[in-house]
């Protein structure tokens, strides 16, 4: 188990990544096949794992020694604590309660259950952030599983954590120059672009800063170009037919934006055609 230092602020940090668990398992394998994080990681001057998927993150020990291993070699590498939104937005509760709602979008329950509990008719007269985003996770609203290592698994519980810092920074930290979430999770992408567009609502007077994503087929396609790794080994490194989301130039020059199951071999043609962009 790893105990990643704590922070509460991220000023001044002007290239920020956001780790998810499945992006980190992915990277620990690419590790063990030779593929060093520096061809990955090396242009963040901030990289955050919300508390919650750090708890995720020490269920393996394969996982949370890459990540230990990480730090040791000088990553910027730091853990916040849900709890710790509110110091990200200059404690402006009321707005951060819109966020977290917006990136539970998809989850009736849990909007179900902040609608019940926590949002009050006049913003004033809600309890403090920290008290109820604590019950919320306590009481997680979605189905739970016991894990082989006792700990209860609340469902979608990282990817909320993720699409709610994500968009604290997207929203609040306007000088932010990259915001990247690292994530194979497909629900992490959808509840990110869905709770951006009802931010648009909330935020009427501001621009956010776009996120990009680096899925495992954006990273294996940034290697291959690279020259990192062979695409005519592909096989080695991608093991199955996989939705992807990538832009491509036509023949007349217009971008058209495509989502599809790519297996390796267009998935090799796609890498191969430097117009194709992988979103996700």
């Amino acid at each position: 188990m790893i105990d990643i230092e704590k922070i509460e602020n991220i000023d001044d940090k002007k290239h920020i990544a956001l780790l998810d668990t499945s992006s980190i398992s992915f990277m620990q394998g690419l590790k063990m096949k030779g593929i060093q994080p520096e061809d990955i990681l090396k242009d963040y001057d901030l990289i955050l794992i919300p508390e919650w998927v750090l708890t995720e993150i020490n269920d393996a020990p394969g996982r949370a020694n890459y990540v230990q291993g990480l730090i040791e070699m000088g990553y910027p590498i730091y853990c916040i604590k849900e709890e710790s939104y509110s110091d990200l937005t200059n404690n402006e509760e009321g707005n951060l309660y819109q966020i977290v709602l917006a990136s539970t979008h998809q989850l009736a329950r849990i909007r179900s259950y902040l609608r019940r509990h926590v949002e009050k008719v006049d913003p004033l007269d809600m309890e403090a952030y920290e008290e109820w985003i604590q019950r919320l996770y306590d009481e997680w609203p979605i189905s739970e599983e016991m894990l082989s290592t006792g700990r209860i698994k609340k469902k979608n519980a990282g990817e909320v954590s993720i699409t709610i810092l994500s968009e604290i920074i997207s929203w609040y930290y306007p000088e932010t120059k990259t915001l990247t979430i690292y994530s194979q999770d497909g629900d992490t992408y959808d509840f990110q672009r869905k709770a951006e567009t009802d931010l648009r609502k909330v935020f009427a007077a501001k621009a956010p800063v776009p996120i990009s994503y680096k899925s495992n087929d954006a990273i294996l396609c940034q290697l291959a170009r690279e020259g990192k790794i062979n695409i005519d080994d592909i096989n080695e490194y991608r093991k199955d037919v996989r939705k992807i989301t990538y832009s491509k130039e036509q023949d007349d020059h217009a971008i058209v934006l495509v989502t599809e199951l790519v297996n390796n071999e267009l998935f090799a043609k796609l890498v191969s055609d430097k117009t194709v962009h992988i979103i996700f």
